[in-house]
């Protein structure tokens, strides 16, 4: 749902299939903001000038971003504006939960922030962006940004929240999480704990995260029901519960969303 201020090219990834969903090249046509929502992933972002700023949940107000930057999970929408026309951002887009496998840090260290690279990787990110800079062609830059990570991958086995995730997607976000807990045969502190440290965020915030996204994927495909039967549909006990969840991620009502998008 952005509007024509953003083109983007999607190259899927070579390699790294199984952890990339895809390598994103933002155009931004002018200099207006765009909202953008919570996906539940991680993201690597290179951007062509250091003039970006964001306004998020947290940054109380408009804010400069590193140019280069992990974008931890957010849960709240932000918007994001460049100063001038014409800027390029490279983004990296994770797929869920593999992000663990790239950044040596527990990941709720990252949840509602920006991380620059430098403070992750050191100089060979600093190298790495300058090159990314330099190159013309949108495939070269995805193909240096692959092989970068592949350097960098970190083995580790399957563990429990993975598949905890895996349910979680599985349902759409609507999953207890005792239930969680109990098929990780972990008390639900327990769980809580590692899901925030593998995932980045807190397994009731990425279940709302989720459910959101699917409602977002609804609305992009002509929806014509009543909001009483999309809450339903979706899966919520009531339509005040399924309201309090949307504006609290999006930051406005359904109703109110419909309209303006």
């Amino acid at each position: 749902m952005l509007n024509d201020t953003l083109n983007i090219q999607k190259h899927r990834p070579k390699v790294l299939h199984h952890y990339i969903e895809s390598f994103n090249i933002y155009r931004f046509n002018d200099d207006r903001d765009i909202q953008l929502f919570p996906k539940g992933v991680f993201e690597l972002v290179f951007q062509s000038h250091d003039d970006f700023q964001h306004n998020t949940a947290y940054s109380a107000g408009w804010k400069m971003r590193p140019q280069n930057f992990i974008g931890g999970l957010h849960n709240k929408s932000y918007h994001v504006k460049p100063n001038g026309k014409k800027n390029i951002c490279v983004v990296v887009e994770f797929k869920p939960n593999t992000a663990k496998y790239f950044i040596p840090y527990k990941l709720d260290n990252f949840q509602n922030a920006v991380i620059d690279i430098f403070e992750i990787w050191g100089t060979d990110a600093i190298n790495l962006s300058q090159k990314i800079a330099k190159e013309k062609s949108d495939q070269n830059k995805v193909n240096l940004l692959e092989s970068f990570l592949i350097d960098r991958f970190i083995s580790q086995k399957t563990s429990v929240i993975d598949h905890a995730l895996f349910s979680i997607l599985n349902s759409r976000g609507f999953i207890e999480i005792n239930t969680l807990a109990n098929d990780a045969t972990l008390s639900a502190a327990q769980f809580r704990k590692r899901f925030k440290e593998e995932i980045g965020i807190s397994p009731s915030q990425y279940c709302k995260i989720i459910r959101i996204n699917t409602t977002l994927s609804i609305f992009e495909n002509n929806f014509q029901n009543s909001l009483t039967e999309l809450t339903y549909q979706l899966g919520y006990f009531d339509q005040a519960h399924f309201i309090k969840d949307f504006k609290s991620v999006i930051g406005t009502s359904p109703k109110h969303f419909i309209q303006k998008h």
